[in-house]
């Protein structure tokens, strides 16, 4: 697993949208800042319970598809989670407050 838990290829095009826009901050520093902003997205679409669980799942170093399961028990739609938080970043990026 990567050093995201979200899938680097998505934060790198999501990146690469908002450089478009706006060219000032480095790739690096804004997929970081992405990561941190989707993984909050993700951690607040789960109950205290579950949240622990997943915790627990990464500490063993789960894989990929042992993370898609976690997410379908639960009915979590992810690829939704992580979509509106990108939107969110890209409104405060848009704004000067994601920087």
């Amino acid at each position: 697993m990567n050093k995201y838990l979200v899938d680097e290829a998505v934060l790198s095009e999501a990146a690469d949208a908002l450089l478009k826009e706006n060219p000032a901050m480095s790739k690096a520093d804004l997929m970081q800042k992405l990561d941190h902003q989707i993984t909050k997205a993700i951690v607040g679409s789960l109950t205290e319970e579950q949240g622990a669980e997943l915790e627990k799942i990464l500490d063993e170093g789960a894989t990929e598809d042992a993370i898609d399961d976690f997410f379908a028990k639960y009915n979590i739609n992810l690829e939704e989670v992580i979509k509106n938080a990108i939107l969110e970043f890209k409104k405060d990026f848009d704004e000067g407050g994601a920087r």
